[in-house]
């Protein structure tokens, strides 16, 4: 009995080894299988990488000694080091198996294990050294010869850097990918185990730390928008493991797989538009070429045509979303959300894209760091991003006036000012927010930045966006502008819908109801102000902005509209109304939206043809809007809609530290007389918008 007991405890231990066994066999195909499939066809350029390594095992234009904190020369080695092997252990490559290139991937395998090359950035060190380490030994594991187990010992022990337990978001994940790798190549359980907690423990809600919000925008650097960037990296991260170990015992579980496919169906995919992603959401990243456009992150829809095959169709369409081909208004979506965790609305349409960027005490402002974005000191104080086509702002960075980003109130310096806090800071001000019904809505808040003081607010009425801004103050010895766009030029700039502009640059003091027209976008002008264009060649470098970049002159002819408000304004204002999507402004349309209000307590916009009035209540106080009496006991942001038998009454607290507000709402119009009572979201959803049916008895 005891002989066959221990046999039946040997072969279940045997069967469990053969079982583990199977599992790395089959994540490691997995892996081999990606990275043939994602890695870039260098072709010419692996040869000539083969022909140019030395008998060291180095190649003579790498800088090893370099610390480079951004561009990392020495990170080279492993990029072409990975080349060579995809074209020995790939069967479509022309140098599959051969043993000259075996020899030579030995030797530069070998180089890169007998030192420990670093850099001054940690992220170099304990991310992407690591990762590109295990990537190469997991590759050739599907060679006919394998690498040396020396070699291979050596460049495991380097790829024992970082600490996942100690990192959030996506530098958690990041570290924990590289654990991952060595667990395969290891074929070590316990590892694999922890590598994988750490690599899925960042898909969860959280209330301000880093990571994923319960508004669903991502925060890193401290509380910092990065919805692409870092929350981009969580997306690549996490959908790529995922894909490695489905159908194992490994697999993700379906609670952690909703939350994932809900960040990247309703936050991420939705502000791309014709494979361009809104500016605002990529933080210090709008410093580096090209990174606006997403065509790469076609890898990550892939990765989840094999994760959750039961939603292809749903893949299908976000891979033609990213496919050139596709038409840029071929999406019909009317959508509108403000994330009050991130300080950041969208506002979606078939026909544009506006979005919007703010910024509170709860907050970070725009970060400089790694010598990246040194110019982006005005990037969160109500940055206006407004696509029709998708490209209006790719690569347009360089040339970019920086104190006049599209959207923002500033001081006009003589030249562009460099941002001088690293890696983010709070912003000054308290309020900021926005209320939203699914739909519409309106975004608000107070700057308080660069010694100017400002009241910004955005009424978000389908088809037009009502900007608005009051309480505009300086003691600077600039001059204060309010921009409303600057963007490539692409096409003729229209003045009321006939008058061509010939020259390259104007000041005019507009009348009522005029307008400007510019690549499908309206600019309307309610109210008489003094408005400066103009379309012509600016020129920058990439290195003005990101240290790690060319110092080569960049060109190109940008269109730049704005307001001038003359220096040292003590209670300025202006009003302009953005219609985007269009051929010509419709002044009838125009004429249904009514700005009743525009000062420092109150801003208050009706849409007369969609029966809806929006107010940004920065004080307490008893105001007639059209047909409403409102009264509010706190500062809020609401939005009353007509149905057909109530009135909808949605609310935001901007401040979002209120239990409660109280509202006296009378129309006799529509036989309302109420006072409402409404119990404001706490904690996690302390901003979100929260609605009440407001009964009428006027059939």
């Amino acid at each position: 009995m005891k002989a066959i007991l221990i046999f039946l405890l040997s072969f279940g231990l045997v069967m469990t080894r053969a079982q583990d066994k199977h599992t790395f066999d089959r994540i490691k195909k997995h892996v081999y299988e990606d990275e043939l499939q994602s890695s870039a066809t260098h072709g010419d350029k692996t040869i000539i990488w083969s022909n140019q390594l030395t008998e060291a095992g180095t190649w003579s234009d790498i800088d090893y000694t370099s610390k480079s904190i951004s561009l990392w020369p020495p990170g080279e080695h492993l990029d072409r080091l990975k080349a060579l092997i995809v074209a020995y252990v790939s069967p479509k490559s022309k140098s599959y198996q051969q043993k000259l290139l075996y020899d030579k991937i030995v030797r530069a395998a070998q180089y890169w294990a007998n030192n420990r090359f670093e850099s001054a950035n940690w992220w170099h060190n304990e991310i992407a050294s690591p990762k590109a380490i295990g990537v190469c030994l997991i590759l050739m594991k599907f060679g006919q010869e394998k690498i040396p187990a020396a070699v291979e010992t050596a460049l495991v022990k380097l790829m024992e850097r970082g600490d996942p337990y100690k990192k959030t978001g996506a530098n958690k994940s990041d570290i924990a990918m590289h654990y991952f790798y060595r667990a395969l190549i290891l074929e070590d359980t316990a590892l694999l185990a922890a590598a994988m907690e750490q690599l899925l423990f960042p898909i969860q809600l959280v209330d301000g730390k880093e990571g994923l919000q319960y508004d669903f925008s991502y925060l890193q650097h401290g509380p910092q928008l990065y919805i692409a960037g870092y929350g981009e990296e969580f997306l690549k991260g996490i959908s790529k493991v995922m894909a490695y170990v489905r159908e194992t015992p490994y697999a993700v579980n379906k609670e952690k797989l909703d939350l994932f496919e809900k960040f990247l169906l309703e936050t991420y995919l939705p502000i791309i538009r014709s494979r361009y992603i809104d500016f605002n959401v990529h933080g210090r990243g709008i410093s580096r070429p090209d990174i606006l456009r997403k065509d790469q992150e076609v890898a990550i829809l892939q990765q989840m045509q094999l994760i959750d095959p039961a939603k292809n169709e749903i893949w299908k369409k976000g891979l033609a979303k990213l496919d050139s081909v596709q038409a840029f208004n071929a999406e019909d979506q009317s959508l509108h959300r403000h994330y009050w965790k991130g300080d950041y609305t969208t506002h979606l349409r078939k026909q544009f894209h506006f979005n919007l960027r703010l910024a509170s005490k709860r907050t970070n402002k725009s970060e400089s760091g790694n010598g990246e974005n040194m110019l982006g000191k005005n990037m969160t104080d109500g940055v206006t991003n407004i696509q029709v086509f998708g490209p209006e702002y790719y690569n347009i960075m360089p040339v970019w006036e920086w104190d006049k980003i599209p959207g923002t109130t500033t001081r006009d310096y003589q030249g562009d000012q460099e941002l001088k806090e690293q890696w983010g800071v709070l912003a000054a001000n308290s309020f900021s927010g926005g209320v939203s019904n699914g739909t519409i809505g309106a975004s608000a808040m107070s700057v308080q930045y660069d010694g100017l003081a400002a009241q910004k607010a955005w009424f978000f009425f389908d088809k037009e966006i009502v900007c608005l801004g009051s309480g505009i103050s300086s003691s600077a010895t600039e001059p204060v502008v309010t921009t409303l766009n600057q963007t490539w030029l692409n096409g003729p700039v229209v003045w009321n819908g006939k008058e061509k502009i010939s020259t390259d640059s104007l000041v005019r003091n507009v009348k009522q109801g005029e307008y400007v027209m510019h690549n499908q976008v309206g600019y309307y002008f309610p109210e008489a102000m003094k408005v400066a264009l103009t379309a012509k060649e600016q020129s920058g470098s990439w290195y003005r902005i990101n240290r790690s970049r060319s110092k080569d002159a960049v060109h190109g002819k940008v269109f730049k509209l704005w307001l001038e408000h003359a220096a040292k304004p003590v209670n300025g204002g202006y009003a302009y109304i953005v219609v985007p999507g269009v051929d010509q402004i419709d002044k009838r349309a125009m004429q249904q939206l009514k700005i009743w209000y525009n000062t420092p307590a109150i801003q208050a916009v009706e849409h007369q043809g969609l029966l809806t009035i929006q107010a940004v209540f920065h004080q307490s106080g008893t105001y007639q809007i059209g047909a409403w009496s409102i009264q509010v006991d706190k500062p809020v942001i609401l939005q009353i809609t007509k149905g057909d038998k109530a009135f909808k009454l949605d609310v935001a607290d901007p401040l979002q530290q209120e239990k409660a507000v109280r509202i006296h709402l009378i129309n006799k119009r529509a036989q309302v007389n109420q006072t409402v009572e409404i119990k404001l979201p706490q904690a996690e959803y302390a901003g979100s918008t929260v609605s009440a049916t407001i009964p009428t008895d006027n059939k």
